[in-house]
């Protein structure tokens, strides 16, 4: 896997738990008060499953949180955490300011948790990565107004 993919999948993590939350199942919706999933689901389409939804975010969400936790130092997981999995996004140099570093040594160890993560990251293929809004598909089935 290359840099720019898991600066991707780095970068749209909270999309990935969003939507794993609201999947329902074993993690039940933190952020909404209903499923969202829910209300896109055609009454008419009995067969409608989120089961691979949910087993596709559950291993990216799971792979990417695992791979922070173990294979990076504690720096190079604040690093990570700070710049693109915390709700609040702060770049280098803030996070520099945060640690009382460099901003190129913090720069220089996000190099490095980078090229750790793109090896570590190398079970997850390109059909989990996806999120794909489906909703396009079912504009012909809806009721006319």
């Amino acid at each position: 896997m290359d840099n720019n993919t898991v600066i991707k999948l780095l970068a749209d993590y909270r999309s990935y738990k969003f939507a794993l939350m609201n999947l329902g199942g074993e993690q039940e919706a933190r952020y909404t008060n209903r499923n969202v999933y829910a209300e896109r689901k055609p009454l008419h389409i009995s067969n409608y499953n989120t089961w691979y939804d949910r087993e596709r975010y559950t291993r990216v969400v799971g792979l990417l949180e695992s791979a922070v936790d173990f294979v990076l130092s504690d720096e190079q997981r604040s690093i990570i955490r700070d710049k693109y999995m915390e709700r609040n996004r702060l770049n280098l140099g803030e996070i520099a300011d945060k640690l009382h570093k460099d901003r190129k040594t913090v720069s220089t160890q996000h190099k490095k948790a980078i090229n750790s993560l793109c090896k570590a990251l190398l079970p997850i293929s390109q059909d989990y990565m996806e999120i794909n809004n489906l909703d396009h598909m079912f504009e012909d089935l809806k009721p006319s107004a």
